[in-house]
């Protein structure tokens, strides 16, 4: 007896129990290894990205009082803030290895080197504008699809499906096309192909992370 006699003479209610189960395990599963571990993920970084700011922030401020004033007391006191600013309270996890490093070095040297000092004050530009760039994004697809207009909020939700369903269509198309082609083709093919797919998915990763 094949599946398909099986389930022809099953009980249609044990076969709708089952389904139901079937769909609610399903769904059960995807939230627990999807959408939780994103969530989650999402809430440490809003937490990071939020304390890295303020810290990047305040550095910078300190950093600008130092190139105003090089020499001197004022100088001194900045550069003294500054030290009790990354060595406290574990920040230093908040910056980059070089932010760090040159911040250090500033911050322990009486002497300003206003060279190292200005590029400090640029890379901690450029990494805030990122970090901004991010919660401006975020800013953004909230407004675009949160309209407090039931209409506007339709269609921005129907539009935001439809891009899913487009985006899917579009993998599922090309996995499709690579699966034809990988079975019709020599081994030395199949052997490009898959290097071609390590590599795309390689820089695929690296765009994702950006």
């Amino acid at each position: 007896m094949d599946l398909k006699e099986i389930i022809t003479n099953a009980d249609p209610n044990v076969v709708i129990f089952l389904s139901t189960t079937l769909i609610a395990f399903i769904s059960w599963l995807v939230k627990s290894l999807v959408e939780k571990p994103i969530a989650d993920s999402k809430n440490t970084f809003n937490k990071f990205i939020e304390r890295r700011i303020e810290i990047l922030t305040e550095v910078k401020s300190r950093l600008n009082f130092i190139a105003y004033f090089p020499e001197g007391n004022d100088s001194l006191e900045y550069k003294e803030q500054l030290q009790s600013i990354i060595l406290k309270d574990g920040k230093t996890g908040y910056l980059s290895k070089e932010i760090f490093d040159s911040i250090l070095k500033i911050s322990i040297d009486p002497a300003t080197n206003e060279v190292l000092l200005l590029s400090t004050i640029e890379r901690i530009d450029e990494d805030l504008y990122l970090q901004i760039s991010k919660i401006q994004d975020e800013i953004t697809f909230y407004r675009k699809f949160s309209n407090y207009n039931p209409l506007r909020r339709f269609i921005g939700l129907t539009l935001l499906s439809l891009q899913y369903i487009i985006s899917l269509s579009l993998v599922v198309l090309v996995l499709f096309l690579l699966i034809d082609l990988f079975s019709e083709v020599s081994n030395y093919i199949r052997i490009g192909i898959l290097i071609l797919l390590v590599f795309g998915l390689h820089f695929i990763d690296k765009w994702l992370k950006k």
